[in-house]
């Protein structure tokens, strides 16, 4: 029922636009636009009903202790995305170009439909056979809707900073010359970050999360914060080199995916999405280590917290979107680049993306603050061990992957750059596999434990799991 409702608001919203908006009466091209929008939300309505059985499929997957698969998921979501917008760059331009957007609007359909298939034999395999039924009796589904109030509170802050980012993205594409893709570009640099943060950071914090419950309801406090430290030290560990890995092939991974040797996805166009995707990158340990502290948070059953510094993140974003959006780019002034078609001094659209990364990292510090008020008295002295160790870590983690930055960055300005497909492939492909090689060269010289840590849980998982057999 909830999902049927999901996929009938949209199409009766879209049905209302033109009305809203003009008064029932658009003009030629805003006309133009609207239908074309109301096709798409009705071609993409659909999806909404497939993503909300696929989290609960996902749901019920966690709690048979499966999280490999649902964590994978967001994957799916994501590589449909890039791939149709890749399509469409790559595909033939002509008097149905406008019309190109649909592939996106259908992959973004499949790839919902193709979550509920991946995991759906997987609970067949867990012995779980689905009988949907209501039953608003049950004490386990009104402590479940007891907790879904504050939760979606959290959720629907989080989408308006996408909202206020987009509207002020919106703004700058209609008003600054130079700059008229530049929600496009905001669009693209987030869909590349989302990919190895679905990968890693929402992985390692999905997988977390029952444990630490578990630990809250035995009222062992000690464990509880052991492995709130030991998954921020993992994602500290896996996330951290990932993202100055994708900050230093911006550049030659957006060309490969989305420039044609045409070049109708222009130098500028390049550069604006590979600035927005390396501000994101930034910020990349800092979307993971908030999920796992929110999450920390739910695991003790506060959900308050996590709710009221994402309402100030809200305003601190729109402040910081306003501000940075008008400051010069500093890579553009100190190197000189010169590229054509480029928009003013200013950081423009990739500032809304460095506020975002800014905007994290102080929800971060808040929820670590506000966590260490609430779990020192219960630990005592083990609250300050824990996070001399975790700050050590972290440390010895950006030391290996600043060396592996450097060496990143030589290996990509070593290849010069060629339109040819070949070339660019060498450009974005080989600066990451020696990336990869050489960040665990330097974790063996370092020495970083966390290597041999994580080596070895990847053993025990791979021995630990069986196929399903159907």
């Amino acid at each position: 029922l909830v999902t049927g409702g999901l996929a009938a608001l949209p199409i009766l919203g879209c049905a209302g636009a033109d009305r809203l908006l003009y008064g029932g009466h658009p003009p030629g091209d805003a006309a133009r636009k609207i239908a074309l929008t109301r096709e798409l939300v009705a071609a993409m309505a659909p999806f909404l009903c497939l993503i909300c059985c696929a989290a609960l499929l996902s749901a019920m997957l966690q709690a048979v202790r499966v999280f490999s698969v649902p964590a994978a998921m967001s994957c799916v979501l994501n590589l449909g995305f890039l791939g149709s917008f890749a399509y469409m760059a790559w595909a033939a331009h002509g008097a149905d170009a406008e019309r190109k957007i649909f592939y996106a609007a259908f992959a973004v359909v499949g790839a919902g439909l193709l979550q509920i298939v991946l995991q759906w034999p997987f609970l067949a395999w867990k012995g779980i056979r689905l009988r949907p039924r209501l039953s608003w009796s049950d004490p386990a589904v009104r402590e479940i809707l007891a907790a879904m109030g504050p939760t979606v509170i959290g959720l629907g802050v989080v989408q308006v900073n996408v909202l206020v980012d987009s509207l002020i993205d919106y703004v700058i594409s209609l008003s600054v010359p130079g700059c008229e893709g530049a929600n496009t570009f905001l669009y693209l640099g987030d869909r590349l970050m989302q990919l190895p943060l679905g990968v890693f950071g929402v992985a390692v914090a999905t997988t977390a999360f029952p444990y630490l419950a578990s630990h809250v309801a035995r009222g062992d406090h000690r464990s509880f914060l052991q492995g709130v430290q030991e998954a921020m030290r993992m994602v500290i560990f896996v996330v951290l080199p990932a993202s100055v890995g994708l900050a230093m092939v911006a550049d030659p991974l957006v060309r490969l995916i989305f420039q044609k040797p045409d070049l109708k996805f222009t130098d500028a166009s390049v550069y604006q999405t590979a600035a927005v995707l390396a501000c994101y990158s930034a910020g990349l340990v800092f979307f993971s280590l908030q999920q796992i502290l929110t999450r920390s948070f739910y695991a003790l059953r506060n959900y308050s917290t996590p709710v009221r510094i994402a309402g100030w993140m809200v305003l601190v974003n729109l402040g910081l979107n306003l501000l940075l959006i008008q400051i010069p780019d500093p890579y553009r002034r100190l190197a000189g680049v010169q590229i054509e078609g480029m928009p003013g001094p200013q950081l423009g659209v990739a500032g809304l993306a460095l506020s975002t990364t800014l905007t994290a990292i102080l929800n971060v510090l808040l929820l670590w603050g506000r966590l260490r008020r609430e779990m020192q008295p219960r630990v005592g002295e083990l609250w300050g061990k824990t996070a001399g160790d975790l700050v050590w870590a972290a440390g010895r983690i950006a030391l290996g992957s600043a060396l592996m930055g450097v060496f990143v960055y030589f290996s990509v300005n070593s290849i010069p750059y060629e339109p040819e497909l070949a070339i660019r492939l060498e450009r974005a492909l080989v600066p990451i596999a020696l990336g990869i090689l050489g960040y665990y060269g330097i974790c063996l010289v370092i020495p970083i434990p966390e290597m041999e840590e994580f080596l070895r849980r990847r053993k025990k998982k791979e021995a630990s799991q069986s196929p399903p057999l159907s």
